[in-house]
């Protein structure tokens, strides 16, 4: 049966192309990720406004479809409406499925407080309003953002266009302008990153989390599964060891 260890469920914000084929690369044998489409093509508020509307109905399809474990995708939908809306959506809609649910934003912030991580830098794909509540929502969790900058791509589409080095090269750019931080974290898991996680933390000596890892290392997490995954970063590494991420 595929899927015999986890049936993940992500409730994808736009396409989840680039997601389900990162969370494929990362993970062995055992695991499937179901996945719905979204409707936001670009990222606008309005467009953000209608992708709310539909994520309960989306939720209870891969609930009835036999997820054991939910993401809500589209950190910008909970970073537009403030700090406690992903926890808040996310236990409303558990209440009515019964299967863990979370929203992507929490997966985040969950694994850079797994990681020990107090000050970072962000390094985002989006328009600089997107990246701004990026920040001050991961400022209202605690941690001090030393510095955040993105790309300033506002549809949809040309996320999943950007080449495998865009995510490094804004990654370095924004540490190397605040070295002092604890770590990186690269939000937006449309775009491809997991293939220059591991050479910027070789070049940086700190964690890199993106989203798409935050979110495959949250649900494993929350479902109580141990992996040994090498050759993805620190976060996907302490899968096989989680008192000790360091280890």
């Amino acid at each position: 049966m595929i899927g015999w260890r986890a049936r993940i469920g992500h409730v994808a914000p736009s396409r989840g192309d680039v997601f389900v084929y990162e969370f494929y690369r990362v993970l062995p044998d055992g695991f499937m990720i179901l996945n719905t489409t979204g409707t936001i093509r670009r990222l606008v508020d309005d467009h953000l406004e209608r992708q709310l509307e539909r994520i309960e109905e989306a939720t209870v399809d891969l609930a009835e479809c036999g997820a054991e474990f939910i993401i809500i995708g589209g950190s910008p939908i909970f970073t537009r409406l403030g700090i406690g809306s992903d926890r808040e959506i996310a236990a409303k809609l558990e209440a009515k499925v019964g299967v863990p649910v979370a929203a992507g934003m929490t997966c985040e912030v969950e694994a850079l407080k797994h990681m020990g991580l107090k000050k970072i830098v962000v390094a985002t794909p989006y328009p600089e309003p997107l990246t701004r509540r990026v920040s001050d929502f991961l400022s209202a969790s605690g941690f001090a953002v030393l510095k955040a900058e993105g790309l300033g791509i506002e549809r949809n589409s040309e996320l999943s266009d950007q080449p495998e080095h865009a995510a490094y090269k804004i990654a370095r750019k924004v540490y190397f302008a605040a070295s002092e931080a604890d770590g990186i974290f690269i939000p937006c898991n449309r775009w491809p990153t997991i293939s220059c996680i591991s050479l910027l933390e070789r070049e940086t000596g700190k964690p890199v989390l993106s989203s798409s890892l935050c979110n495959i290392w949250y649900a494993l997490h929350r479902l109580h599964i141990k992996e040994d995954i090498r050759g993805h970063g620190k976060l996907m590494a302490s899968l096989g060891n989680e008192g000790n991420p360091w280890r």
